[in-house]
């Protein structure tokens, strides 16, 4: 877990980036280190100041949030993207964790869940709003519900059910009673079979084939 958590808040609205630079100052283990209002601020920023955590809205002028998230994946740039949303966003959301984005959160989340989820994407976990998650599901027959996966083990099954619930390696080794190294071993055939570059991605393919299902938020 990280001892300061270095955050860059792009969003278009003043108000917006107000706030969350209110909220998360106001705890002890956060540091803001700039704001981005457009596309193009927020990739010069990220590539600037090397945040931990780019908590970034989806729709902003100079593009949207899919094309943020594929210029920094590819820099290379080691900063976790958490998506701000709303209901009516669906189709980007999708695209958005394609792109490398670890989660997404909706806009009017409780304050105190905004701090517990920018906390757990910069410690590595996976943040998903069960409520956009169903309805992004729902509408993408792109990827087919019964698409077959290499078989898990019981093993693997368990530790993608704590995935699915955020838990980072070093929870779910504990959960289960296993050390971290093993619990990245099973990780790793997770992506494998799931045909996965990420957790994320892991967790979304295995919700469309019946495997998990995401947790209440």
């Amino acid at each position: 877990m990280k001892d300061l958590v270095r955050v860059l808040i792009a969003d278009d609205h003043e108000l917006v980036r107000y706030a969350l630079r209110t909220l998360l100052e106001g705890e002890p283990y956060f540091e803001v280190v700039g704001e981005a209002h457009d596309c193009a601020s927020a990739v010069a920023g990220v590539m600037e100041h090397k945040p931990d955590v780019l908590l970034l809205d989806m729709r902003m002028p100079g593009g949207g949030g899919v094309g943020v998230c594929q210029q920094i994946t590819e820099q290379k740039v080691d900063t976790r993207v958490l998506v701000l949303t709303s209901f009516d966003e669906d189709d980007e959301v999708f695209g958005v964790l394609s792109a490398g984005a670890s989660g997404y959160i909706l806009k009017d989340t409780r304050p105190d869940a905004v701090v517990q989820a920018v906390r757990a994407v910069a410690d590595g976990q996976s943040v998903f709003d069960s409520g956009v998650a169903s309805r992004v599901i729902a509408g993408h027959n792109n990827v087919a519900e019964d698409t077959e996966y290499e078989t898990l083990s019981d093993r693997e099954n368990d530790v993608l059910k704590l995935m699915a619930r955020g838990l980072s390696n070093k929870e779910i080794g504990r959960a289960l009673w296993i050390g971290e190294t093993t619990v990245k071993t099973h990780v790793s055939h997770i992506l494998r079979k799931l045909g996965a570059s990420d957790r994320t991605q892991a967790v979304l393919n295995a919700v469309k084939a019946g495997l998990v299902d995401l947790p209440s938020s």
